[in-house]
């Protein structure tokens, strides 16, 4: 996409260098999903056609354009396509990012309280399950990084190739308006959207790709998550390195399956077999039992 033309167009402040958030083949605006100070936090990388949020995370291409040009999402969809549409640009092999600052986790002790277990109960979890398996804490009251708030959260760290790179969170509360917040950029090892969320030592030659970190608790180790539907070209890489087979196991709305037949078809042109599997509710709602037996048959 045709970012910085697109900023010009409409009037969309926007740097490129000049301030700590903004690097190297990254453009940079105000989020207009974070609150409070406004710091050129949201970037658009070029390279991979993708919106990130240093405080907030990562946000599908068409729901950014509307919310930053007060339009629709169908609006923003064609004036996407009118600016180039979100083809890739020919890339090298995922690499590895140099974080400029040290990966720390957020302030305060890490566990899972009462009020954690009881969250990841009501969602049909077992904490101590997920804890033995996934590494999986929480928060406090009173847990912060970088000026970012973290509290009263079940945390997850991210691996890969044996060590933490990452982390993701979760927040306790249903009507938090940042359900998910990732670590910040500037302290990711390997940013988490360059890699896969799951148990590597676990993967077989079919891997069940679904979107976010409870689809894989539920769904077990078999699964990987790409930590939304707006996938990178690394993380294509990534799973055409891991899998000969790969059955995409999204949520059942339009826009999830609009992305995993777009995933599918770029499996299909390197080589990777790979199908969707329809379902009526988003993997991480299902009950354990309705997985078990979902997976079972996905690994026939």
């Amino acid at each position: 996409m045709r970012i910085l033309e697109l900023y010009k167009d409409h009037s969309i402040p926007f740097i490129t260098e000049g301030n700590k958030h903004a690097r190297d083949g990254w453009v940079n605006v105000h989020c207009p999903f974070c609150a409070g100070e406004q710091d050129y936090h949201l970037g658009f990388e070029m390279d991979s056609n993708h919106f990130n949020c240093w405080r907030c995370g990562g946000h599908h291409n068409d729901q950014t354009i509307a919310k930053l040009l007060h339009i629709s999402i169908y609006e923003a969809q064609q004036l996407i396509r009118q600016y180039g549409g979100i083809a890739h640009k020919p890339k090298k092999e995922s690499r590895v990012k140099i974080n400029l600052h040290p990966f720390k986790y957020p302030t305060g002790k890490l566990e899972l309280l009462r009020h954690h277990k009881k969250y990841l109960t009501s969602r049909g979890f077992n904490p101590d399950e997920l804890a033995d398996l996934w590494d999986v804490t929480g928060t406090g009251p009173a847990s912060k990084l970088d000026h970012i708030d973290y509290s009263h959260r079940v945390l997850a760290p991210i691996h890969w190739h044996g060590r933490v790179v990452s982390f993701q969170t979760r927040s306790l509360h249903t009507d938090d308006s940042i359900k998910y917040l990732a670590c910040p950029m500037a302290r990711e090892e390997i940013q988490h959207q360059h890699i896969l969320y799951g148990n590597q030592t676990k993967w077989g030659n079919r891997g069940v790709c679904v979107e976010g970190i409870t689809d894989v608790w539920r769904m077990g180790s078999s699964s990987f998550a790409v930590f939304g539907i707006d996938y990178t070209p690394y993380q294509v890489s990534e799973i055409c390195r891991a899998f000969t087979e790969v059955v995409v196991v999204f949520d059942p709305d339009p826009q999830a399956i609009l992305q995993a037949d777009k995933l599918i078809a770029e499996l299909k042109f390197r080589g990777v077999q790979a199908w969707r599997e329809d379902i009526k509710q988003d993997p991480g709602s299902m009950s354990q039992d309705d997985a078990n037996h979902l997976m079972k048959q996905l690994l026939k």
